[in-house]
């Protein structure tokens, strides 16, 4: 049996920032599995972001890894910057504070407990579990204006 995990993630917030939510389709062999979640008030980078912890904490064993997103900043992020980010004190070029420091810190412990390879795809091209992804992060956001407005 493969035991490639191809994984697909997105994140959306409505008015960035706003209700957010994240989006993850799991293919490993002939499984395939999707995942979502939503916040009241945050951006689509913490979706982002969000979306690959989760996915990345669902894959059982050590199995290889195939992380695929449209967000270049948590591919390259993860690929080039995190180190750099990490040496200048958590800080971007310009000095200024990175925001997300304990999601990128998860996923540098998740990067080095796992075997993943972080592939950035461009995003509505359609590929259909990208799309897919797109869709529950999309879905998860709307939710919660639809709760906040059924609430007022």
């Amino acid at each position: 049996m493969d035991q490639t995990y191809r994984i697909f993630t997105d994140g959306s917030a409505i008015g960035n920032p706003g209700p957010g939510g994240w989006g993850v389709v799991v293919i490993q062999g002939k499984k395939r599995w999707e995942m979502s979640g939503a916040h009241r008030w945050t951006t689509i980078s913490e979706m982002e972001l969000v979306a690959a912890v989760q996915a990345l904490r669902s894959v059982e064993g050590r199995a290889r890894i195939e992380l695929h997103s449209d967000s270049e900043y948590l591919i390259y992020g993860m690929r080039a910057f995190v180190s750099r980010w990490q040496r200048q004190g958590w800080r971007n070029r310009r000095g200024t504070q990175l925001q997300h420091r304990e999601l990128w810190t998860e996923l540098i412990e998740l990067n080095t407990s796992l075997p993943i390879r972080w592939k950035w795809i461009k995003g509505h091209n359609g590929h259909r579990d990208q799309a897919r992804s797109d869709e529950l992060a999309y879905e998860a956001a709307r939710s919660l204006c639809v709760q906040q407005k059924v609430a007022a």
